[in-house]
């Protein structure tokens, strides 16, 4: 076989041809994910959005363990850091719920938890921030935790 001129064309043709039929052949599969599966799948909770959206760890801590402790304070500097940092910052107030506990105790901390929570949000509000900047939620913790009120920034 001769190499010249002509033979070459129809190396390149046919490898067009070939490229030409696997996007095709590609182009008419369809990807497989967790729809493929169970095509009813669910959307996540809002709860579950909620969590997904919070750091990992909070601006701050305030335990609630220790009666009488002025944590105000702390509040006070964190806060003013947040706004340092951002003006129109937001603030989420978080007390947790131990998930392994019965339903009377976690019942029992939600209800503290909650007084808690409003204690350390109108202490933020006090600092400058506006009511509508400032969000207070119960979370489930998979431990035991303390009384305490952690707070995340947005």
């Amino acid at each position: 076989m001769a190499r010249g001129r002509g033979a070459a064309p129809d190396r390149r043709a046919g490898g067009r041809l070939l490229a030409g039929a696997v996007l095709l052949a590609v182009g008419g599969c369809k990807l497989v994910d967790q729809r493929t599966f169970e095509d009813t799948a669910k959307a996540p909770a809002a709860a579950e959005l909620a969590r997904a959206n919070l750091p990992k760890l909070p601006l701050v801590t305030i335990s609630f363990a220790i009666p009488d402790a002025d944590w105000r304070p702390e509040v006070r500097d964190a806060v003013g850091a947040a706004q340092a940092r951002k003006f129109d910052v937001a603030f989420r107030v978080v007390t947790p719920i131990p998930a392994s506990a019965s339903q009377d105790e976690q019942d029992k901390v939600l209800k503290r938890g909650s007084a808690d929570a409003a204690l350390v949000a109108q202490e933020i509000h006090r600092d400058g921030i506006p009511h509508e900047h400032i969000t207070i939620e119960a979370r489930s913790d998979a431990g035991t935790p303390p009384r305490e009120v952690r707070i995340y920034v947005q």
